[in-house]
């Protein structure tokens, strides 16, 4: 998620609105959208089967089926994008990414 704030542009998480310092590692997606490694991390402790078919705000994909699982913040912070949602595949391409950055200390869950 991207903000203009004082002439800057603010990059920030768009499932915990948490800004971008440069020290906190995060992921783009499509259309500006970002997911820090403390909602990857919290999503794949928590991701579900949704109840309808969704969109995913990192991938763009409308009319995701049921089958294939999802996550979003619950409770939302004021601070996120109000409907973020990312789907299982995305979630997998962003841990997989935060596993093999080596400035990163995290490894991806088996």
């Amino acid at each position: 998620m991207q903000r203009n704030e004082n002439g800057q542009v603010v990059i920030s998480c768009d499932f915990c609105g948490t800004d971008w310092d440069q020290v906190r590692p995060m992921i783009e997606g499509h259309r500006g959208s970002v997911i820090c490694l403390d909602c990857v991390k919290q999503a794949i402790a928590d991701e579900s089967a949704p109840p309808s078919q969704y969109s995913c705000t990192m991938c763009i994909r409308d009319q995701l089926p049921t089958k294939l699982k999802q996550w979003e913040p619950s409770p939302r912070p004021p601070a996120a994008n109000p409907t973020a949602i990312i789907c299982h595949d995305c979630l997998q391409q962003a841990s997989q990414a935060f596993h093999r950055d080596n400035d990163v200390p995290w490894s991806k869950p088996q």
